[in-house]
């Protein structure tokens, strides 16, 4: 890549060169992928979190008096919901790559250095959501854990108060965690090919 995303002479041609045309398909190709499997990705996760709002805590016969059995008072929720909202952030972020990519073909492009710095932005967006995530994500295991142990220890009740919809939880902010990984991938692949050397002919 040359010092800049354009040059004096690609201005007045509206040219586009090699190194900056290799830059552009990566931008279109990187975005709509990631854009595309932090949705599938987002809408999973959603869906199951929307679920929390109409559970009812039913206390299944058997469990101890006092556990409560309700996801939707799990700790650590509240991290997960966050971690989806900055995914959506993320989806945003991979979307404004491809229409970079447009941007990148005309003759009044951006310069190399604001290409890098919006890269570095979806970097930390992903590192963010993943960061917030995983720890949300933690509290919510930690805090079924402990529900299962208070059932193991209560003589009289030998069921253990995990229902599949705390299942679902886990699995919903892996989806997220999994998604902001994914656009974190795409964020490096394209910062290595904005700050590549450009190639001499």
């Amino acid at each position: 890549m040359p010092r800049e995303l354009k040059s004096s002479k690609e201005e007045d041609n509206g040219d586009v060169s090699p190194n900056v045309l290799r830059v552009v398909l990566s931008f279109r190709r990187w975005g709509w992928t990631a854009f595309w499997a932090q949705v599938v990705l987002g809408v999973v996760s959603t869906i199951v979190l929307l679920q929390l709002i109409l559970f009812k805590n039913n206390n299944p016969t058997g469990l101890a008096a006092g556990v409560d059995t309700n996801p939707a008072t799990l700790p650590g929720l509240s991290l997960a919901w966050v971690g989806l909202a900055i995914l959506a952030a993320s989806i945003f972020w991979n979307f404004r790559y491809t229409q970079m990519a447009k941007k990148l073909r005309s003759p009044d492009r951006p310069t190399k250095t604001q290409t890098v710095f919006q890269i570095k932005i979806g970097l930390i967006i992903n590192l963010a959501g993943m960061l917030v995530t995983l720890l949300g994500s933690a509290a919510i295991v930690g805090a079924l854990t402990l529900r299962s142990q208070q059932s193991v220890f209560s003589i009289n009740n030998p069921n253990l108060p995990i229902q599949p919809i705390d299942f679902q939880i886990i699995q919903a902010g892996f989806n997220i965690i999994f998604a902001h990984f994914i656009g974190l991938v795409a964020s490096l692949w394209l910062l290595n090919r904005a700050t590549d050397k450009p190639n001499r002919e």
